[in-house]
Formats: C-alpha cells, structure tokens, sequence
C-alpha cells in the first residue's frame, strides 16, 4: 500500500458536547440581518402568502445548514414567513410530523418521500428540492484497523480494498453490524452499494442497523457496531476523538449524489402555493450563502450552537472547509483536501450547454433511487414498475422549483432525466435512466 492524494482510485479524479436529544423542540429565532445580501434587498414577490408562521423539521446534522442559515441570517424573514425550526431526535420523527402535518415542511432524506408514497400508507409526501450534494462517510470501529484494513486513500486501487475489506468481513463469525441513519437515507444506498461492488452481499453479509447520526458515536465506543455512516459532523468527531476511522467518504463512491431534500405533503402544497415557493427561495438563497466558501467558518459557528448540533466547531468545519481527515492509530496525519464535500449551491456541470444545479430534484435521480428500492427489495414491486414516470412525478415535483428558479434567475437544465457516466461510480457501472430495466438487471448481488 502506498499513500498518495486522492483521486477516486483508478479514473476518477477526485467527545465534545453531544446532541441532547429534543423531541419537537421549538427553536424560535429573531433571524439576525448580517446576511451575505442587504435585509432591505428586494425579494421576489411570489403574491399573497397563504400561511406566514411555518414550523419546519431540522435533524442535528450539518446537512441542516440551508434551514438554520436562512432562519439565524434573515433569509426567511425577507420572504415574510416567520420560522420556528423544531429540533428532531430521529428521522422516523420528521416522517411522523410531516405525515401528521405537525411540521409544515421538514429536512428530509432523499429517500423519504419516494418511501411514504410507494409504503403501506401510500402518503403524498413530496420534495421541493434538494439541499446538498455528498456530505457522508463511511467510519469503520479500531478492530478493523487492527485488522490491517486501511483509509482507502492508501491502496492503489479499490479492488485492493475491495480484496482486503472482503476477506476481514467474512472471517467474523456472525456477521458484522453496520450501521446507517434510516434505510430511507443516501447513506443506506450508497454503503449497500459500495459493498456490493466489492463483492459482500448486504443482505446476508453484513447486518444493518437504524441509529440516528449523532449517538454513532456512543454506539461505536461501546462496540455495537464495526462500521457506520453517517452525515457530518459525527465521522469526523468520531475520528477526532480517536475512535474510529474513515473508510471513505461518499462522493467517492457516487460523485454527484443527493443528500437531504426539502420534504413537506402534497396538501400543504396546494393549500400553500405561495408560500411553498417563498419558503424555496428563501432556502434557496441560505444555500447560496453556505455555498461559498468565505461563510463556511461562519456556518460552522451558528451549526454548533446548543440549539442545532450542540456540538464543538471543530468537529463541523472540516468537512464545510474541505480539510478532511481521514484518522487512524499510527499517529500519521490524513488530512485530504476535498473542497466538494458540501455542495450547497450552484452549477455542477463543467459544460456550460448542460446546467447541473445542485438544488434541482433530478427527475433521473429518483429512478436511481426507485432501481436500488427494487434492487434490495425495500418496496412491494419486485419489477421496475410500468408507471414509474407518473410515480416520480408526483414524488419530484418540479413546478415550484421551475417557478422559483426562473424567478431567482438560476439557469435550468433543459431535460429532467440526465445520465450519469461510469466514471461517476466507485465501480464504474453508467447509469442510463432511459433504461433502467436494463441497470437493474446488471447487479450481480441483488436481494
């Protein structure tokens, strides 16, 4: 093994305090007016709000950023809606407020949506857009290290992890508990699928456990699990703390993926239309803000407040600062320089003709979702389903997003349905959303 700067292994370049768990905790703010734009700054006038009080959902992770920036810098206020964030424990919580129209609209996982209306409830939960790109990594516990397993940043390529991660998996007896935040998450998918793609079958390899992202920590010091992952900042603070180490982060495993969406139900939308779309603007502009990287030690500030992440700065800001450090026991530094490790904002397209924002809901995105449902039998289609069209588009609604965009002058791609290249994907498998029968049917492991 050698260490070298990462590019994604063979083409593809590139305690402190704890959450105190809150259950609904209203967290009423004034909204202070040192924005990166002028409280008196003309806001777009999307007409009558139906409702100006909203209380909205937030988890402690740093994905919450968009919602708690656009509340604490008066980004909210601007738009004329006056915000309560309430502070969650777990995600089955934001599901549960969102279903019962306890929470206006919510940070959700990407997952969620597509969950409540394809489950038993067939509840028309919806996402207006989506708040990041990447955000999470996979922590494996100091067993594993003392087992030889390494940061993948110091293998040649992923099919030596992939052989060295293989056979420490299957010399367990029972097998190993491996934990994600909800299976509605992009954490669940992607560490199902990086698993797969070194040849461990998650269904019968490996066990999978629910914990929400900030008592990974506590769980992995007391030997629950051997592997998790999880949003920031609870990889690094575990990694800090000396204990555990990172495996890899997920934008090596899918460059581009979603993270947390803007959820809120079907209902609300159509009784809210306005509203909804100066909530998005509002959000939309606090996205810009922690977009750039001059605010990041600012966002990182106002996250680690009692109230949000209740957690210390220096735990949140590597990962918003790009300085990521990957851990380990031999008193060696990792730290790798990975600038998009929070996308919050903007174009991610290097080709001009194809805008890529980042906060636009991919259409071709929640087929990738819908193939890996099916893939590891998480919903009652077996088959990928002959209305999935109609079923993404109730799920993705593009309409308010479309609106705001426009309004805000924010370029929009010309099609919904993009494709991803192989070079994209840890196992560089393309993913073509024109034919998805297709993608499904080429996983070797599949439940």
């Amino acid at each position: 093994m050698k260490r070298r700067h990462f590019l994604k292994y063979t083409s593809l370049a590139s305690t402190g305090l704890a959450f105190a768990a809150c259950n609904s905790v209203n967290l009423s703010t004034s909204g202070r007016n040192n924005s990166s734009k002028s409280s008196s700054a003309s806001t777009v006038d999307f007409g009558k709000l139906e409702k100006t009080y909203l209380n909205l959902g937030i988890i402690p992770i740093t994905e919450s950023a968009p919602l708690v920036i656009a509340q604490e810098l008066g980004f909210f206020a601007r738009y004329g809606l006056n915000v309560s964030l309430s502070k969650q424990e777990n995600w089955n919580q934001i599901q549960d407020g969102l279903l019962d129209y306890q929470l206006d609209a919510a940070q959700a996982l990407y997952g969620m949506p597509m969950m409540a209306q394809l489950g038993a409830e067939a509840a028309p939960m919806v996402a207006l857009m989506v708040l990041n790109l990447h955000g999470s990594s996979i922590t494996l516990s100091p067993k594993a290290w003392d087992a030889g397993i390494r940061p993948a940043i110091e293998y040649f390529t992923f099919q030596e992890f992939a052989d060295s991660y293989r056979q420490y998996v299957r010399k367990f007896e029972e097998p190993p508990i491996f934990a994600t935040e909800s299976n509605a998450s992009m954490d669940y998918y992607i560490s199902r699928y990086w698993l797969a793609a070194m040849g461990i079958n998650p269904e019968s390899e490996v066990e999978f456990i629910e914990i929400p992202p900030s008592q990974m920590i506590y769980k992995i010091q007391a030997g629950v699990m051997d592997a998790y992952s999880s949003s920031e900042p609870w990889n690094q603070q575990t990694v800090l703390q000396g204990n555990g180490f990172t495996a890899n982060v997920s934008q090596n495993i899918w460059t581009g993926h979603p993270g947390n969406v803007l959820a809120t139900m079907q209902a609300w939308v159509d009784e809210h239309p306005a509203t909804a779309r100066a909530l998005v603007a509002a959000i939309l502009e606090a996205c810009e803000f922690c977009e750039q990287a001059k605010n990041r030690r600012e966002v990182a500030q106002i996250l680690a407040q009692s109230r949000y992440l209740n957690t210390d700065q220096e735990y949140i800001e590597p990962a918003l600062l790009g300085n990521y450090d990957y851990g380990g026991f031999d008193n060696q530094e990792r730290l790798e320089t990975i600038p998009n490790f929070y996308q919050f904002y903007g174009d991610n397209s290097d080709d001009p003709e194809k805008p890529n924002p980042v906060n636009y809901p991919w259409r071709s995105h929640g087929i990738w979702l819908l193939t890996q449902m099916i893939r590891w039998g998480q919903i009652e289609q077996q088959d990928y389903p002959k209305n999935a069209d109609e079923i993404l588009e109730e799920i993705y609604p593009l309409e308010i997003y479309t609106d705001v965009a426009k309004a805000l002058k924010i370029e929009l791609p010309s099609d919904p349905m993009k494709m991803e290249p192989a070079t994209v994907f840890i196992d560089q498998r393309q993913f073509d959303p024109s034919d998805p029968i297709a993608y499904l049917n080429n996983f070797e492991i599949q439940a």
